[in-house]
């Protein structure tokens, strides 16, 4: 009993060889020994067989009539995806320039007929040991360079953080250093209106920095997997009419928010902080961008098992090419202009869908407007 260890997962050999003995005989060997093998008796056949399915290794006869085993080889080496493919020459050919040429082809082997069934096994057992290497090396310098972007984009997130701490950060305080300033300065006391209008710029550029910090501690908090999902009962009608009137409150006569929704029932399991979250940020940046004294949409669907949320303005519209990238941390879009933002807004809202294993799409044109659609599980997942 041969003690030869068969390639992992079963290699599956392709022998190809217009000799039927020797077909039977190493097709015979091989399968004893736990591969799988198939067989061609021609050159046409064999590059059919390897376009069904890749073998592991090709044991290649050369002598064969219509196309010869040097040309099979020729052809599976020019196209890219058949030109990793171990091929090994098995041919009564036992001349130097013979040998040499079917090396300069491509072959990795070479075995003279007649030969000896342990030498081929020992042959097939090595090339196939050397592809596995190549294999896991190649994975390997994958995952290498797949970490190395990973890297890259950490950095240019690091650099982009703090690129954006030095500009929305220094403006706020800014703003505090310069009216406690003026409350501390001798001479006239300022009058009380003066007084709280100061105050007031000043609690203001705290709320600012404070909302920021927010925002950065909840992508934090979700990138490391700590946010909790923790789903009550709720009417979702009764939700978007109370989060409406607490942003109208806030807007005025600037814009108006118009609800509506669609189901013989709004109850459902959510998660309130999340979907809060979600729906804030996305109402908020519809406000932002949109004209004064337009109309916001906020329209809401109750299916069976998915509440569907659907944000919509008649805003300034995202540019085509900056809708890939909407939803990157700090990432703002060139048509803002000088409208002040973080760029946290819609990377928080994609993060707190995931949390929901939910989806969350976008349909814009420039001048026209955006609706923004986050699909949710209506019901907690068990």
């Amino acid at each position: 009993m041969n003690n030869f260890q068969p390639y992992p997962c079963k290699a599956n050999i392709l022998i190809v060889d217009d000799t039927p003995n020797n077909l039977h005989l190493l097709s015979s060997m091989l399968e004893e020994q736990g591969y799988e093998v198939r067989c061609a008796n021609s050159g046409a056949i064999a590059l059919k067989a390897v376009e069904i399915e890749h073998p592991d290794i090709i044991l290649l006869d050369i002598n064969m009539p219509n196309m010869n085993g040097y040309e099979v080889c020729e052809r599976l080496k020019l196209d890219k995806h058949t030109q990793a493919i171990p091929v090994i020459f098995l041919s009564a050919l036992s001349e130097t320039i013979d040998k040499v040429k079917a090396f300069k082809i491509g072959g990795i082997d070479y075995i003279t007929k007649p030969f000896q069934l342990e030498e081929v096994l020992a042959r097939i057992e090595t090339q196939l040991s050397l592809r596995q290497m190549q294999i896991e090396l190649q994975k390997a310098k994958d995952q290498a360079l797949k970490a190395l972007e990973q890297e890259q984009e950490l950095n240019r997130l690091k650099s982009e953080f703090v690129s954006m701490i030095s500009h929305d950060f220094r403006n706020p305080l800014t703003s505090i250093q310069g009216f406690a300033g003026l409350l501390e300065c001798g001479g006239k006391v300022p009058t009380p209106e003066t007084l709280n209008r100061y105050i007031d710029k000043i609690n203001n550029a705290v709320d600012q920095l404070l909302a920021l910090l927010d925002e950065i501690l909840l992508i934090g908090k979700i990138e490391v997997g700590k946010m909790q999902y923790e789903p009550v009962v709720v009417d979702l009608e009764n939700f978007c009419k109370e989060l409406i009137d607490s942003l109208q409150y806030s807007l005025g006569n600037q814009h108006q928010i118009c609800f509506n929704y669609t189901g013989n029932s709004t109850k459902a399991e959510m998660d309130l902080i999340l979907l809060q979250r979600i729906l804030t940020n996305l109402l908020s940046n519809a406000i932002k961008y949109s004209p004064s004294r337009s109309e916001i949409y906020l329209d809401l669907e109750c299916q069976n098992h998915v509440v569907i949320f659907k944000v919509r303005d008649q805003g300034m519209g995202i540019p085509l090419e900056n809708q890939s990238h909407l939803f990157e941390a700090f990432y703002r879009c060139n048509n803002v202009g000088n409208i002040k933002g973080t760029g946290l807004g819609l990377a928080i809202v994609k993060k707190c869908v995931e949390v929901y294993q939910g989806n969350i799409s976008l349909e814009s044109q420039e001048n026209l407007g955006t609706t923004f659609t986050v699909s949710l599980p209506r019901y907690a997942q068990s």
